[in-house]
């Protein structure tokens, strides 16, 4: 019996055991499974503050791209300052201009200098800029950091400037530039007209120059900006149109008979729409700096070449040039403390001896830079060594006699006698060009260029006064070659005529004159370098910051045909290419004109800048960070700083 509870007790004592090893198990359990949520809750708090701080270090590098982008946009020259790292250690700096934006350098390496974002807790930028690219394209390379808590994001973007180049087809005025038209103002025969804006004038003025209209059978396949008010009759345009006008408005001339369309126009979106305007530079002599090489350091790391007087250049198709500048003594100059000037003969620019001859230096196009035309200079106090006085002219070029004018006491100035020539073989025998002589066509002294031929490289063209295209200008290589053709007082596309008969007409009441205007008529005047029909083509970026871009001689001579240009046009003036008479009789040339569309995020080397405009990103990319949150650099495995 004893041994039965005996038993009976151990059994019972074998279960209170399982029991408790099973409430003891389950206890484990549970605080295994509380431990593991409260792990999992504090990670998932550190993923939700690592994502916050990823978010908020992305909107600071944001921030510190508005930023920058604003002071670009304030002064365009704000591109030259910045400090040296890994992504700039090709970049040329003035200094760092008070900005703690920008990184601290010691000992070759760069470390950020944060600064916060405003009205931000806790989020901090630093930005870098590479601007190796601003001078040849017209871009700043931007690499901006964020920072949040500890963590940091990078991104990389180009700026460009919202300039003329981006349309193309951008102009000042709508009027045609009176000082090459000879436009009166109405009611008068010796008083110019004066350029003014539509939308700043009344209707009733008779002293404002009539507006040029966009015609019914154009058709622009680019974007085109004008700060003046459009006057359209049936033109058809593909892309946007932009004016200084309000939202839609424009001119429709009496009697037209046509609708104009805007293929980009929506009920979002009013054409031509309102935007400000967009400032050309007084004068292109900012050019001119590009070829000083005291200024190496910072300004002009890459001087290009300077010529004097009427100079001609003609691509070869081959990635060379052919340049022909009889007056040209230096072709690099550089400016001492005390504004004395001393130039240099750099071989990439041409020989002198072979400059000044009739066949000219053949040289390499300037790879990513410029080329500018002077006029030439008299001496003075400043010793510029491309200085000529009056009584000389060169004796290397013999095609034609230089400057040969006489004093006319009637008119009270030289003008040109019969036997005139500039040096390069302008005028032709023959050839009608109103009034010769300094203040005329084909200068003798003017920083004219003549260009023409088969454009291979990076370059542009710049001349003081007149650019004149005397033939087909054409890339080698659509996609890598680009070209900036600029001429202050105008870019021409040559086309000489000879003149039989001149016109008659009245320049007082009751009198009559006969005057060195050559006569519209039909037959009056024959071409006499291109044949009837004959095409022209341009493949470059234009611009004339004080004048515009015509076809000479538009109102004369035989109808040619296409005028082909593909890139853009930016001019002060517009500027006429043909006319169409009453009696049926069409002069001049069809506009056949379309955009380059690489100059929305490029521009030719040093081209003509706008006096202001605002920058924009064409490209936005993220980036592995450049910066830790402590500031030092990110290490590439080659053990670059910053790269």
């Amino acid at each position: 019996m004893m041994r039965r509870i005996i038993r009976a007790l151990r059994a019972r004592d074998d279960e209170r055991g399982i029991a408790l090893a099973t409430v003891i198990g389950m206890g484990a359990l549970l605080m295994i499974l509380v431990a593991t949520m409260a792990t999992v809750s504090v990670a998932g708090a550190r993923k939700g503050t690592t994502d916050q701080n990823a978010s908020s270090a992305l909107a600071a590098a944001y921030a510190g791209l508005a930023d920058y982008q604003s002071r670009l946009t304030a002064d365009n020259s704000y591109g030259q300052y910045g400090t040296t790292s890994g992504f700039t250690s090709t970049s040329n700096f003035a200094g760092r201009k008070g900005n703690a934006a920008f990184p601290t350098t010691s000992g070759g390496l760069a470390t950020a200098s944060w600064v916060a974002v405003p009205g931000s807790t806790g989020e901090y930028y630093t930005y870098e800029v590479d601007n190796t690219a601003y001078a040849a394209q017209g871009i700043i390379k931007l690499r901006v950091t964020g920072r949040a808590g500890s963590v940091t994001k990078s991104v990389v973007a180009d700026l460009k400037g919202d300039g003329f180049i981006n349309y193309l087809y951008f102009t000042d005025f709508e009027s045609s530039d009176p000082s090459i038209t000879g436009e009166t103002q109405s009611g008068s025969t010796t008083r110019l007209c004066v350029p003014q804006h539509m939308w700043e004038r009344t209707y009733s003025s008779t002293t404002a120059c009539d507006p040029v209209q966009f015609a019914n059978g154009d058709v622009l396949t680019g974007p085109v900006r004008s700060n003046d008010e459009f006057t359209v009759c049936g033109a058809t345009f593909a892309k946007r149109v932009e004016s200084g006008a309000a939202d839609g408005v424009y001119n429709v001339p009496s009697g037209c008979r046509y609708t104009a369309t805007f293929a980009a126009a929506s009920s979002s979106l009013r054409q031509p729409a309102h935007v400000p305007t967009i400032d050309l530079p007084a004068t292109n002599t900012n050019l001119a700096q590009e070829t000083r090489y005291d200024l190496t350091d910072s300004t002009v790391p890459r001087p290009g070449c300077l010529y004097t007087g009427p100079t001609s250049i003609t691509f070869n198709g081959n990635g060379y040039m052919t340049v022909v500048s009889p007056w040209t003594k230096a072709t690099q100059i550089a400016i001492g403390s005390d504004g004395k000037m001393t130039g240099a003969t750099p071989s990439q620019c041409g020989a002198l001896d072979q400059l000044r001859s009739a066949t000219g230096a053949t040289i390499k196009t300037l790879s990513s830079n410029l080329v500018y035309v002077q006029d030439v200079p008299t001496p003075s106090s400043n010793n510029d060594p491309n200085a000529w006085a009056s009584t000389e002219q060169p004796t290397t070029i013999t095609a034609n006699t230089m400057c040969n004018q006489a004093y006319s006491s009637s008119q009270r100035k030289w003008v040109a006698t019969s036997s005139y020539g500039n040096g390069l073989g302008y005028p032709r025998a023959n050839e009608y060009t109103g009034n010769l002589g300094a203040t005329g066509l084909y200068g003798c002294r003017s920083g004219d260029a003549f260009v023409k031929g088969g454009f291979s490289g990076a370059m542009t063209v710049g001349a003081s006064n007149y650019l004149y295209v005397t033939g087909d200008i054409t890339y080698v290589n659509a996609t890598t070659d680009i070209l900036g053709l600029v001429g202050q007082t105008a870019v021409t596309v040559w086309n000489p005529v000879s003149c039989s008969t001149y016109q008659t007409v009245r320049t007082s009441w009751g009198s009559s004159t006969t005057t060195n205007i050559c006569d519209t008529s039909y037959g009056s005047s024959q071409l006499l370098a291109r044949s009837a029909g004959a095409s022209i083509t341009i493949n470059a970026a234009v611009a004339s910051n004080q004048g515009t871009f015509q076809l000479q001689n538009y109102g004369y001579g035989a109808q040619l045909g296409n005028l082909n240009v593909v890139g853009s046009i930016a001019q002060e003036y517009r500027g006429a290419v043909g006319v169409s008479y009453g009696d049926g009789h069409v002069t001049g040339v069809k506009k056949n004109y379309g955009y380059d569309n690489r100059l929305l995020s490029t521009a030719p080397p040093k081209f003509l800048q706008p006096v202001s405009t605002s920058y924009g990103p064409t490209t936005v990319v993220e980036v592995p960070p450049a910066f830790r949150s402590d500031g030092s650099c990110v290490r590439a495995a080659s053990g670059t700083a910053c790269s």
